[in-house]
């Protein structure tokens, strides 16, 4: 036990106690989350444009409302300076509250209706920067008893734009009220406005009692923390496994090119060997963890998102994690000990690969249905229990015990199964060299030892 200890301890600084580890730390979870980060800042600095639009009304006589609206999209982006507030559900609210900076300058076209040669001239405007886009209102569009289709944006990114949004929002309204100025008389139309205001729907959390039978009031619940908040949990474990997995895979090689291995073997066996190898990496695994929670905690409590964290399931977590780490550990080092070069082990690796990501191919249907069948069977599914079940457990539905307890039953038999395959294809393959074993080989191996 000394020495497995002795190698556990090695493996445990050679994993943590380098630049490079730090470095890794901080940069994963730039990398997974820092688009979104990176755009919520890009558009709070984004400079301020003006989006030159030029309008052919089509006879509807709607432009005059049109640009109202313009000047206060305007004066909103103008004048605001967070969020929009909660009784301003505009578009122009929605965007400016994002940080777009788009100011709209709207132009009346000299003819109502448009040809092609016009459309040409104006497309052509666009693509040397004299012009965003122009929208085309066909005749039509108020009529009550024959309503026209649809108004057409032309621009370069037209399906993608938050102005087809506006405009979408904005002409609905105007024209809306069009048809009622022709219909009803203006104290009707108080009335229809106030008859059809909407009706907003909250989403509740669970009514809860105390130990005393005090009962508790619901709270609102945050859709956000709702999405994200077991998606980034799914993406914690992820990035635990992958960073504790891949240096398993490096280390073995190394000492296996080098020839270290062989000088090892002299004072160790391979089972004293490869278990020192994966004590090493849980506990590196385990220090990663620490510092990703202590970060989160730290970020959640200066947000005011403690409430939203759910500290009751981080028991399961690092037991997960821990057998999750085990699991593909075992498969890196046995791919590790196969081979002699990184670029061998890509084609070995890709299956495993497929089975670590299966669950964010799905993480959205399991969000949804955490009791489904998909959700159910994933969990149980070995390759893919430890990140889906944490998953499950995250967005906050009633998962049965028996269901954690099986998940985590079949779990630790997969991984012990591993680990008995995997070290006796270390055990071989440690000391092969030469030419690359084939599949049926290293079956052989872990089937025979």
């Amino acid at each position: 036990m000394r020495k497995i200890l002795t190698i556990a301890a090695r493996e445990y600084r050679a994993m943590v106690g380098t630049k490079a580890f730090l470095l890794s730390v901080i940069m994963m979870p730039v990398l997974m989350f820092g688009s979104m980060l990176a755009t919520q800042m890009l558009r709070k600095v984004g400079e301020t444009k003006t989006l030159k639009l030029v309008v052919f009304d089509g006879g509807n006589e709607v432009f005059a409302a049109l640009q109202n609206s313009a000047q206060r999209h305007n004066e909103f982006v103008t004048n605001l300076a967070g969020m929009p507030t909660e009784d301003d559900s505009s578009i122009a609210a929605g965007m400016a509250g994002m940080g777009r900076g788009e100011f709209y300058q709207l132009e009346r076209a000299a003819q109502d209706v448009v040809d092609d040669e016009e459309r040409l001239r104006l497309s052509n405007a666009i693509r040397d920067g004299e012009l965003y886009g122009f929208v085309e209102l066909p005749p039509g569009l108020v009529d009550v008893e024959n309503p026209a289709g649809v108004a057409l944006l032309y621009s370069q990114d037209s399906s993608i734009a938050n102005t087809r949004s506006w405009l979408t929002a904005e002409l609905n309204q105007i024209v809306r009220e069009k048809k009622w100025s022709g219909s009803f008389s203006q104290n009707e139309i108080e009335r229809i406005n106030r008859a059809s205001s909407p009706v907003t729907v909250s989403g509740m959390g669970l009514i809860e009692q105390t130990i005393d039978g005090q009962i508790l009031k619901a709270t609102e619940k945050n859709e956000m923390a709702d999405i994200f908040l077991p998606m980034g949990m799914m993406m914690l474990m992820f990035m635990v496994i992958f960073m504790s997995a891949q240096p398993m895979l490096e280390s073995v090689l190394e000492e296996k090119s080098h020839r270290i291995a062989e000088v090892l073997l002299g004072s160790v066996s391979s089972f004293q060997l490869m278990l020192g190898k994966l004590i090493g990496t849980v506990s590196g695994s385990l220090t990663i963890f620490a510092i990703y929670t202590v970060g989160i905690m730290v970020v959640a409590n200066d947000r005011g998102w403690v409430a939203n964290v759910p500290t009751e399931i981080l028991p399961w977590f690092v037991v997960f994690q821990v057998f999750g780490v085990l699991f593909y550990a075992s498969i890196f080092m046995a791919v590790g000990a196969s081979v002699s070069q990184l670029k061998e082990a890509q084609s070995m690796l890709l299956p495993v690969w497929m089975l670590l990501m299966m669950p964010m191919f799905v993480w959205l249907l399991i969000l949804h249905e955490p009791l489904g069948k998909l959700a159910v069977w994933t969990s149980l599914f070995p390759p893919s229990a430890s990140t889906t079940m944490v998953l499950r457990m995250a967005t906050g539905q009633p998962i049965p015990l028996w269901e954690i307890l099986l998940s985590l039953l079949l779990l630790i038999m997969a991984t012990l199964m591993i680990i008995t395959l995997a070290s006796r294809i270390f055990r071989v393959g440690i000391l092969w060299q030469g030419k690359v074993p084939k599949l049926s080989e290293i079956f052989r191996w872990a089937i025979r030892g």
